[in-house]
């Protein structure tokens, strides 16, 4: 079996360090694909939109591919997932069937990881696993994307928006789990990362830039992580899974974006006359908007999103309403509506847990109204 990527996204959405590297990735990658496990992945990934549901201590469905520096790549064992494991994604899917607790749903993912620092490449060739590795100068690259957009691409890079992940952090972080900003671009990766790198040294003042600057002087990056989250032409579309992602991470001391995302953000600057109405700010737009309402007014915080504006969040809204231990669970909740299409309310009731009543409301639309599927 032989693995062809396509070269149009990779060029378009890979650091440019990795381009030249396409042809080992698809012969590793063809080699992978004939193993067991790799067939089934492969069937998979080819489906746009499909993904894998994984309890804590199941394989992530993610072929992680590593350079250390010129020599040949490789491929790393797979890691299993871990309760906790940071996670916003769909919950509703097409066979009605709501996951389990604890359940997460991953798509098959390619993952490349440059290293080209010699500090990271003798830790890695001694296998030192410690917490920090001294001396990094250059952080390893790491480009993650949904397989599908590589193996049966939809789109062209002229016409579609990506919706991604920058990463960064060091040590037990890895790879997944530092600091984070999500962001949406039309443009080449390259072109989009050097703006937020041009920003970082000219000193903006977004969260995202000074914290990258801290935790770079401190010695504290050993790895950036590109990470492709969704690619489209519906931009609103693309807005709402951004606005949801943002959400669900609210409340993450790692999360770097300074407001809320998609149409919400753009809610939020214009109520605030950061941005002018009238005024239409692209999304590779509304960081520079950001900064220069800081620069303009140094020494202030941004106004603080309010109660009311958390409402308006889906995801904190149904948090908040299903808080109470009195209150049924977002999870009994959506178990109840896909159940409702081919079960009476006494088997649901056996079934969730929840009281006939409380079905009987729930299905009549009297209650837990806003609590809502998830894009």
């Amino acid at each position: 079996m032989t693995i062809r990527l396509n070269r149009l996204w990779w060029q378009h959405l890979a650091p440019k360090s990795m381009h030249r590297r396409l042809v080992e990735v698809e012969q590793l990658l063809s080699g992978w694909c004939n193993t067991d496990y790799g067939r089934h992945w492969l069937k998979v990934a080819r489906i746009p939109g499909q993904a894998l549901r994984l309890l804590p201590g199941q394989l992530i469905p993610v072929v992680h591919l590593v350079a250390l520096g010129s020599r040949p790549i490789f491929i790393v064992p797979q890691q299993p997932v871990r309760v906790g494991h940071r996670f916003v994604g769909a919950r509703d899917f097409a066979s009605g069937r709501p996951l389990a607790e604890g359940e997460i749903a991953i798509g098959p993912l390619i993952r490349l990881d440059i290293v080209s620092d010699e500090a990271l490449i003798s830790a890695a060739k001694e296998l030192r696993l410690e917490a920090h590795v001294p001396g990094v100068k250059a952080p390893s690259i790491i480009f993650t994307i949904p397989a599908h957009y590589l193996l049966s691409p939809e789109r062209w890079p002229d016409k579609a928006y990506a919706l991604y992940q920058h990463i960064f952090g060091m040590g037990n972080s890895y790879p997944d789990d530092g600091f984070f900003y999500v962001g949406i671009t039309k443009r080449r990766w390259q072109t989009r990362w050097a703006e937020h790198l041009r920003a970082v040294e000219k000193g903006s003042n977004l969260h995202f830039h000074q914290k990258f600057r801290e935790e770079r002087e401190a010695g504290r990056i050993t790895y950036i992580h590109h990470k492709v989250m969704a690619i489209t032409d519906d931009l609103d579309k693309l807005y709402n899974t951004e606005k949801f992602l943002i959400e669900g991470h609210w409340d993450d001391e790692r999360r770097l974006n300074m407001i809320p995302g998609g149409k919400a953000g753009l809610r939020y600057l214009r109520e605030h006359s950061i941005l002018n109405d009238g005024v239409i700010a692209t999304p590779d737009e509304r960081d520079g908007v950001l900064d220069a309402w800081l620069t303009g007014h140094q020494g202030k915080s941004l106004p603080p999103i309010t109660i009311a504006d958390r409402w308006q969040d889906e995801a904190w809204a149904a948090a908040q309403i299903c808080s109470r231990s009195d209150r049924l669970s977002i999870l009994q909740i959506t178990a109840i509506r896909d159940l409702a299409t081919s079960h009476c309310p006494q088997e649901i009731a056996k079934r969730t847990g929840a009281r006939v009543d409380q079905i009987q409301s729930i299905i009549a639309g009297n209650t837990y109204s806003r609590v809502k599927g998830v894009p």
